[in-house]
């Protein structure tokens, strides 16, 4: 009876510190990446405006992300609501570029950031927000 009880004890012990083992080998493996987002405006051309910038860490393969833009009619932040533009795609070396519409009437300043989603290798992540204003 002691050996079936000793033997029952050890195969219990044995199931449950490879359960142990099992239940975090992958809860490490899926820890999370932060991304970095550079942002830069550029006119090349009078009333051509470009955002260009950078998604790192690169991982060689094209990353989504997505250009918001805020619009206010004052000279400073507004507090509007954050819209999504449109969607871009990167390049494998994690650059993009892309052409943004400037001021429309009634608009003293328009603010712009690049946004990405979570996925399972990284964590959301928002650039620092850049913007174009009028002077007169």
């Amino acid at each position: 009876m002691r050996t079936i009880h000793r033997l029952l004890t050890t195969l219990t012990a044995l199931l449950l510190g490879l359960g142990l083992v099992v239940a975090t080998g992958p809860a490490a493996s899926a820890e999370q990446v932060e991304r970095q987002i550079s942002i830069n405006g550029k006119e090349p051309k009078p009333n051509k405006f470009l955002i260009k910038g950078k998604i790192a860490p690169s991982t060689g393969e094209r990353v989504n992300a997505v250009i918001e833009t805020k619009l206010c009619k004052q000279d400073k932040d507004c507090g509007a609501k954050w819209k999504k533009l449109r969607g871009i795609e990167t390049n494998a070396k994690g650059r993009y570029s892309e052409r943004v519409p400037g001021l429309k009437k009634g608009i003293k300043r328009v603010y712009y950031r690049v946004s990405t989603r979570e996925n399972e290798k990284f964590l959301a992540a928002v650039s620092p927000e850049i913007y174009i204003y009028r002077i007169f």
